[in-house]
């Protein structure tokens, strides 16, 4: 089983749910949004990874007025209509960007990492490191890196999270219940191990960790019943 190709059916048939995002999303879309804001230039060049419609860059267009936006896909066909006409669509993968050193102002990672799974645990947390890595060399010196991330408090349900979506994936079973379909894995980590993963170069000037409500049925797993987000905000010094 190749993890890799998971992702890549799951976000393409769970296109009809995101290619329709538009707006806000998540609470801390606002932080986002007032943080470029605040520290922008007008010809500020701005990257997201995996963003889908475009939901997030329409909204720094139309409420900033940016308009140097590129979102790098891995399924770049499933979402060719972006949310907005400024947006550049460009095909590729988060581990492995087609972008030179130093080219954008602010990159932005929302709720990926999770995604970039491996065939163990080690793997994908060498991924989400990877992948913190590849933002971070495409952002410019004094430019900003932003990463909103889901987290579980507990390492070891996150590891038994990983493994069992990686053999539900194997033998294409879905636990709708937990919005587990069979091309679904998810390596999760802890805020901790989220703000580990940030290298030295990066100067955290904002960090918000915000716990979120669970459904019972949830709570009562206890896999996920102390979960939330992670947004992180790091500046490049050298």
């Amino acid at each position: 089983m190749n993890p890799e190709k998971k992702v890549i059916n799951h976000f393409t048939y769970a296109s009809e749910v995101y290619s329709k995002r538009k707006g806000s999303v998540h609470e801390e879309d606002f932080i986002i949004l007032n943080f470029i804001k605040e520290t922008c230039k007008a010809n500020s060049k701005v990257l997201e990874v995996g963003g889908g419609s475009g939901y997030m860059l329409d909204l720094i267009a139309s409420e900033i007025g940016l308009s140097n936006l590129y979102n790098c896909e891995i399924v770049p066909k499933v979402y060719s209509e972006q949310a907005n006409k400024y947006i550049n669509l460009i095909a590729g993968n988060a581990l492995d960007m087609p972008f030179k050193d130093c080219s954008f102002d602010y990159a932005i990672l929302k709720d990926l990492l999770h995604h970039l799974v491996g065939r163990t645990r080690k793997k994908s947390k060498e991924n989400a490191r990877k992948g913190v890595g590849e933002i971070t060399r495409v952002v410019k010196s004094r430019g900003y890196i932003i990463v909103l991330e889901q987290y579980n408090k507990h390492k070891l349900f996150a590891s038994l999270e990983f493994y069992i979506t990686l053999f539900s994936s194997l033998f294409n079973i879905s636990f709708k219940s937990f919005g587990w379909n069979k091309n679904v894995i998810v390596s999760f980590l802890t805020p901790d191990e989220i703000k580990l993963l940030i290298p030295d170069n990066i100067l955290i000037e904002r960090l918000e960790i915000t716990r979120v409500k669970v459904p019972t049925r949830l709570e009562l797993t206890l896999l996920m019943s102390n979960i939330g987000r992670v947004l992180l905000i790091g500046k490049k010094v050298q």
